[in-house]
């Protein structure tokens, strides 16, 4: 039987695998990655070569009735917590406090009420990664410190709000990238009774012309531009995919490079062309043993699979990488990302290793232009 650990990392493994083949299904996921004993790139690549001639009967899945059915929950009948005057805006004095118990439960059970089955506390917001403070407050820190500014407006009467702080906050992977990564997290609820409309939701929403709740802002707390939004609900893996341009570097340093690039332009094109090593002949009259394969997700969609020899050097990637952009992309800059489930690894092109040293043997590499 597997345990809770191993089931919440197969979901992430299922989740990346039904976002990089588009379309399937998850009993199709299933099947494949039970018969590659649970790897994503060799799930990919067999997903690849077989995509036209998948057959159902091919994989056996191994069923282990006590992860997959479980009895049902029982009925519970609870009030989600609404409490206005808790809101961080209204009395930021509570997020201080160590006892929130007065507000979403005890965390010990009672003899009247277990904690497990207190809707309140399955919903409570993310105390832990919250700043303490207002807006202003928080993009000033978030400069100090050379961090994005992570932002959710919520509306307390939007079920979706609350479905992002029981699924997207409380995801371990997500808490983590927040605590270790470039952010500043900022949460706040509007308040719909209130006519007040200075409060800070209100003013957020104003000031970024925002219609609708819940939303999640990336900010760039040095000159406020908005970076980056979602709407509604936000899955946690796509949200970590695209959070990943945001945790190799600091809003101080982008300004940097946007400095440096206003008074150094782009170079002609033919010059970035050859910027990168010339790319050899595919090795296709080799033994395998001597080859590394690799699957290339372009930002178009296409999927293409290209041998390299072991022992040439990785930059040849993005050599390859390059020359399958289409002409009007071929002027942007692109990253490359090994996609592994909840913490996707980008690529160092100045890393001067070969592609055994670098271990991307069947992988699936994704290409982002900038």
């Amino acid at each position: 039987m597997a345990s809770r650990k191993q089931k919440k990392q197969r979901k992430r493994v299922i989740s990346s695998f039904l976002e990089i083949t588009n379309g399937q299904t998850e009993e199709t996921a299933l099947k494949i990655l039970n018969a590659t004993n649970w790897n994503l790139d060799k799930a990919i690549l067999r997903f690849n070569n077989n995509s036209n001639n998948i057959d159902e009967d091919e994989y056996e899945v191994e069923v282990d009735i006590e992860d997959e059915v479980r009895p049902p929950l029982p009925v519970v009948k609870d009030t989600l917590c609404y409490y206005p005057q808790y809101y961080q805006q209204k009395n930021p004095e509570v997020w201080e406090s160590e006892d929130n118990s007065e507000v979403w439960g005890s965390e010990e059970p009672s003899d009247n009420k277990n904690n497990n089955n207190n809707l309140a506390s399955l919903y409570r917001p993310p105390v832990d990664l919250m700043f303490n403070g207002s807006f202003e407050k928080a993009k000033d820190v978030a400069s100090d410190e050379n961090k994005w500014l992570l932002v959710n407006l919520q509306s307390p009467k939007e079920f979706t709000s609350h479905t992002l702080n029981r699924d997207t906050w409380a995801d371990e992977a997500v808490s983590q990238t927040i605590r270790a990564s470039n952010f500043i997290f900022w949460q706040v609820y509007d308040d719909d009774d209130d006519d007040d409309d200075d409060s800070e939701c209100r003013k957020v929403c104003g000031y970024y012309k925002l219609d609708s709740l819940p939303v999640v802002l990336v900010i760039d707390p040095i000159t406020g531009e908005k970076m980056r939004k979602w709407c509604g609900m936000v899955d946690p893996v796509s949200l970590l995919e695209d959070l990943l341009s945001f945790m190799e570097s600091g809003p101080r340093d982008q300004l940097e490079r946007a400095t440096k690039t206003q008074l150094l332009p782009y170079p002609p094109v033919h010059e970035q062309m050859t910027a990168y090593p010339a790319v050899p002949e595919e090795p296709l009259q080799v033994a395998r043993n001597l080859v590394c394969r690799i699957g290339v997700r372009l930002p178009d969609g296409r999927m293409i699979r290209r041998n390299f020899l072991l022992m040439d050097p990785v930059q040849l990637l993005w050599s390859f990488c390059f020359s399958q952009l289409e002409e009007a992309n071929q002027t942007r800059q692109f990253r490359l990302t090994r996609p592994d489930p909840g913490a996707p690894k980008p690529l160092d092109y100045n890393s001067k290793m070969t592609f055994q040293e670098s271990g991307l043997n069947n992988s699936v590499i994704l290409v982002t232009l900038e």
